[in-house]
């Protein structure tokens, strides 16, 4: 594909995104709040799906069958709990003016500082290989959009790398929209209304993809499952052996449990930039019913990934190596903007328990910013 015409849509997505959160933050301070309804906050939540749900998935399911799904069966397994959970969590974090994870840690042990300032640099920690994941996938599919089906590029200079401008870009949003202001009791609802945005964008995207592949390319689910099936590397995805012992899925869905309630960016959204504690109720079907769409293709993407490409190609890349390899760039530009996951990065690390040298009438701030 075009070089320039790569990033100029890529550009042209971004500055959509600036213009929806700039639209958000204006008709805040107009007192017309755009994500006062509950379909927007369980659309944030959403924020979960990162990257990996376009290509990791993909990739798993295209190694193990059914092995991808504990990553959503946790989260779906939490949200029956939010309406005791989320609820708590939300009205405790109003009532102490809560304003991250190490906040709401903290205050469970008397407001300590010092366990806030430990669980930022936990967070902030923890965080950075996440955030490279993220910057590489961008990457890697970008270097796959230019020189299909070669791709052993050369390497990128630092200076002409479009990652590196990416990451400028986002930390950009970031400053404008998300860590400008020093008031504790603020809402981001430019950052939330983007959000709520691009989880709609990337599941029409995944959507899209996934029905041009099994639909398009193939005659439908029982022609690229009737196939799989009769392969001889492939007829053993269809069974539940093949998908990983019970212990993996057992750890695994009790971790995605953990992390769709304590990764800093979901607890910012779920529970810091909740706007009315009856909007959890929505979430608790809606959340659950989003994860069940954006992978309703992603089994048979995977299978006709593994019968077009064999071994031959990343399956990690299926979603944009298959419409490549039909001459469907437009649909692989489709793909692009939806899997280049643009990560909110407000400092929802920070400890706003002040610490003893900081003036208790200033919210302190880290200079951290919890990206995930």
């Amino acid at each position: 594909m075009n070089g320039p015409l790569v990033a100029a849509v890529s550009f042209a997505y971004l500055l959509l995104l600036f213009a929806i959160a700039w639209v958000g933050d204006r008709r805040a301070e107009q007192g017309r709040s755009l994500i006062a309804n509950p379909a927007t906050y369980a659309l944030s939540i959403a924020v979960y799906h990162t990257s990996w749900t376009f290509y990791g998935s993909v990739g798993r399911a295209a190694a193990t069958g059914i092995g991808f799904l504990p990553i959503y069966l946790g989260p779906t397994l939490m949200a029956c709990l939010w309406a005791v959970l989320m609820v708590k969590m939300v009205r405790i974090a109003k009532a102490h003016r809560i304003t991250s994870i190490a906040d709401f840690i903290a205050a469970r042990y008397g407001k300590s500082g010092l366990i806030a300032g430990l669980v930022t640099v936990v967070a902030v920690v923890g965080i950075m290989p996440y955030l490279s994941l993220q910057l590489k996938a961008v990457s890697t599919t970008f270097t796959v959009l230019l020189h299909w089906p070669d791709l052993d590029a050369s390497p990128t200079p630092v200076l002409g790398d479009g990652v590196l401008l990416v990451a400028g870009t986002l930390a950009a949003f970031a400053i404008l929209f998300g860590t400008r202001h020093i008031d504790a009791s603020e809402r981001h609802e430019g950052m939330v209304l983007a959000i709520a945005f691009e989880s709609v964008a990337k599941l029409v995207a995944f959507m899209a993809v996934g029905a041009f592949i099994t639909f398009g390319l193939f005659d439908g689910l029982g022609d690229i499952f009737g196939r799989a099936a009769t392969h001889p590397n492939l007829h053993r995805l269809f069974t539940v052996q093949n998908a990983g012992a019970y212990g993996d899925w057992a750890a695994v869905t009790l971790l995605s449990m953990l992390v769709v309630v304590c990764l800093p960016r979901q607890f910012q959204v779920a529970v810091v930039e909740n706007v009315d504690e009856r909007h959890v109720t929505t979430s608790i079907w809606l959340f659950p019913l989003y994860m069940l769409l954006i992978n309703l293709f992603v089994l048979p993407i995977a299978m006709a990934g593994r019968l077009d490409f064999g071994d031959a190609v990343n399956p990690d890349i299926y979603v944009l190596a298959l419409p490549l390899a039909h001459g469907a760039q437009s649909m692989a530009m489709i793909a692009f903007l939806g899997g280049c996951r643009r990560r909110p990065a407000w400092s929802s690390s920070r400890p706003s328990p002040c610490p003893p040298w900081c003036a208790t009438t200033w919210s302190c701030r880290c200079c951290c910013a919890s990206a995930g």
